[in-house]
């Protein structure tokens, strides 16, 4: 049996990467573009992190996302599987010069001033209206959180060890 899973697919990861940085023009960490992505691509999970203020907003329309046939038993792990594609995804970008390639080098990703194709921009849009509370949700309040500290985005989420981080 053959099953498909978008979290392996690179050309829907490049696809989820440019929603989110399409919508949100800041600088984002990578290790925070991974984060983002993976509740892009899993957005029932959003319902496992520590709440922060602002997100009952959106509980509802996260509620509606869940899909029964799509259990995730070790959320870590799966994320973990997503880093290489993610990774690959972001260096296909960078190649075709929609992410900045000196802001990869230090560590982020900023898209650049390229212009992508029309056909591409409607997909995008399609994509992004399809459930706008959710890249909202997304590119808002989620990109906009400290990737590290105590109340930073991998303490809430416990997809990426933080004990070590400094603050």
């Amino acid at each position: 049996m053959l099953i498909y899973n978008q979290a392996y697919d690179l050309f829907h990861t490049m696809f989820r990467i440019l929603q989110i940085t399409e919508k949100n023009k800041d600088i984002l960490e990578i290790d925070k573009l991974g984060i983002l992505d993976f509740y892009l691509a899993f957005p029932s999970e959003l319902l496992e992190i520590k709440s922060f203020q602002g997100f009952k907003k959106y509980e509802k329309y996260i509620q509606a996302e869940k899909n029964k046939y799509e259990r995730i038993i070790d959320r870590k792990r799966l994320f973990f599987k997503m880093e290489q594609i993610q990774l690959y995804a972001i260096k296909a970008l960078v190649s075709y010069g929609l992410i900045d390639p000196v802001e990869f080098k230090n560590g982020n990703v900023k898209r650049t001033e390229t212009k992508i194709t029309q056909q591409l921009q409607v997909r995008l849009n399609a994509a992004n209206e399809e459930n706008p509370n959710l890249i909202t949700l997304i590119t808002g309040p989620l990109a906009s959180m400290n990737l590290n500290g105590h109340l930073g985005l991998k303490v809430r989420t416990s997809l990426i060890e933080f004990k070590y981080d400094t603050v």
